[in-house]
């Protein structure tokens, strides 16, 4: 199997000197080698069991961030004859981990009976109020979903993040109205980085690195429906696209069925895809065998897929790959069921949440770039557009429009020839040079108003000289950078990690391991916003606000000046 385990000798230094707060990276190869491993294969590593049983403990000591990859280490841990037995008959380890605070030795006494037994009387009492997710049942669930993401950053190379893990405080793995959870932080990460795919290009350049962002956070909050209920607002963002994805890239479907299994099994998000005509045909506009694929994630989707693809599905005739994602995320998907941490964190989770207007309409894409309309009070969709959005459009000869060729497959570019009625007549272009004329209504779906031609971020002059002189002067190829250099020489702007935590969000959506130029250059211009933002205290908070607002306000707007980095 992959994978090493740590330096063991580098574990034993940590204890000698008692230095575990230095032992992050140790943890981290631990874990993610323990989570990964048989019972069998962690018994043979055995020797290393009580060097490493005190370094787990010292390390919960000084890392109460780590709180639940610890406790879930403990459990496999616990699953292994030879390791239990060492703990059992070490009195040091008795000792020292009764130096933990109650609560947590409460936790880790839930894993197993040998660590109930040491654990101090006063945690012993604690332990009939262990939270939920500290449950031994809800603890193996939570390494389930931890080897998946660690399972996806390795088969992605997705580098780990550049400027730490999301804003917290010590007890982040608890939820409290203004401070998120981990998983909620990570679900919105991957929402934020679909809604950056915004163009074809970026979808190209970007959107498989988006995808994964999104499949880890979908990933940590499976079973979860009061994440998925915070952030609804999305859902149709969300679906069209990971839609769009799997029609552009049908080779990469397993991934989008993953994301797809998962959302589908949120009672409040499958009721907005079940009551939503334009992602039905959305669904069907994908090749047979994606449909099919996506069928197979839940019954409500296959109630829409067309007649073929249901065949493909109930025929198994499938890749392996695919057969085998809706059996993988059974073991994670525990919808419906309490909301991990108790019924007080899904209510200020969804005290946070920002409530649904009565009656707003927005505006959303299919996979093909179709318009459709929704109503998330109402959960309807419509093709035409609603008299809240301004009513149907209003076309005059002569104007620039895009018009759908249901033969290739794709929009043609050309302009209004007549108006009669509610009839517009326009001749447009196809990509292999033909002429195509069509006479449609109005508010017809296959007939839209010419989107501008992208301009991407129009750096000025000024700041393309300046950014090119220092991603010249970084280490790496003359065309991208490795992520590390790039994050050291931002740290030198002043900002704050949480601070280019979201500058990096933005400007490197997907956490890319090498950046070129043009991301490059997107994060050294919202480094120059943040340093003119000053003590605004969206800044101070450092968390989703002002990554919408660089997304939306900053990206594309010249910096009051350049930014400014040290040496």
């Amino acid at each position: 199997m992959g994978g090493e385990w740590p330096n063991w000798t580098k574990i034993e230094e940590l204890v000698k000197s008692d230095k575990y707060v230095s032992g992050n990276n140790e943890f981290t190869a631990f874990k993610k080698k323990v989570l990964k491993a048989s019972v069998p294969e962690i018994d043979e590593q055995a020797e290393h069991a009580p060097v490493t049983w005190d370094f787990l403990i010292g390390f919960a000591a000084a890392k109460n961030m780590y709180r639940k990859l610890v406790i879930q280490v403990f459990n496999k841990l616990t699953q292994v004859p030879g390791w239990v037995a060492v703990f059992r008959e070490s009195t040091t380890l008795h000792d020292k981990i009764k130096t933990l605070h109650e609560d947590l030795q409460a936790a880790l006494g839930a894993q197993h009976e040998v660590i109930k037994m040491s654990i101090a009387p006063k945690a012993l009492q604690s332990m009939k109020f262990v939270r939920k997710d500290e449950q031994p049942e809800r603890v193996r669930e939570a390494m389930e979903k931890e080897k998946m993401v660690d399972a996806i950053r390795e088969e992605t190379n997705m580098p780990d993040e550049a400027f730490g893990s999301p804003k917290a405080s010590d007890d982040q793995e608890a939820f409290f109205p203004g401070k998120l959870s981990k998983e909620l932080a990570a679900f919105q990460e991957g929402i934020d980085a679909v809604l950056s795919i915004d163009d074809d290009a970026k979808m190209e350049n970007g959107g498989l690195e988006a995808l994964n962002t999104l499949r880890i956070g979908c990933v940590m909050c499976a079973g979860q429906e009061e994440f998925f209920q915070h952030e609804i607002r999305h859902v149709h963002d969300v679906y069209g696209f990971v839609l769009g994805y799997a029609r552009r890239k049908p080779g990469e479907v397993s991934r989008v069925a993953e994301v797809i299994n998962i959302l589908m099994t949120s009672p409040s998000w499958s009721a907005v895809f079940e009551a939503s005509p334009p992602l039905h045909d959305g669904l069907r506009s994908l090749p047979i065998e994606a449909q099919a694929a996506l069928g197979l994630q839940h019954e409500k989707l296959m109630q829409f897929v067309a007649p073929e693809a249901k065949a493909k599905a109930t025929g198994g005739d499938l890749p392996e790959e695919v057969k085998g994602v809706a059996a993988k995320m059974k073991t994670i998907n525990f919808f419906p069921g309490p909301p991990q941490g108790g019924d007080e964190v899904q209510a200020a989770i969804l005290a946070a949440a920002e409530p649904v207007p009565k009656d707003e309409w927005r505006e959303a894409k299919t996979p093909e770039g179709h318009s459709y309309y929704y109503n998330l009070r109402t959960r309807e969709s419509t093709w035409e557009r609603p008299a809240a959005l301004g009513g149907p459009r209003v076309y005059a000869p002569g104007d620039e429009v895009e018009v759908w060729s249901n033969g290739m497959k794709v929009w043609g570019r050309g302009r209004v020839e007549k108006v009669e009625g509610d009839k517009v007549t326009a001749e447009f272009s196809l990509p292999n040079g033909t002429q195509a004329k069509k006479e449609l209504p109005a508010s017809h779906k296959d007939l839209r108003p010419a989107r501008a031609a992208p301009s991407g971020k129009a750096w000025t002059a000024e700041e393309k000289k300046a950014y090119q002189g220092w991603f010249s002067s970084l280490s790496g190829g003359a065309d991208a950078k490795p992520s590390a250099p790039v994050a050291q020489f931002l740290a030198t702007s002043g900002l704050g990690r949480a601070v280019l935590k979201q500058v990096w969000a933005v400007a490197n959506p997907g956490s890319k391991a090498d950046l070129g130029f043009e991301e490059f250059a997107g994060c050294c211009r919202l480094v120059a916003h943040c340093q003119a933002m000053k003590d605004s205290p969206t800044l101070k908070e450092a968390d989703r606000p002002l990554r919408v607002k660089l997304r939306e306000e900053c990206f594309a707007a010249k910096p009051p000046q350049l930014p400014k980095f040290g040496t």
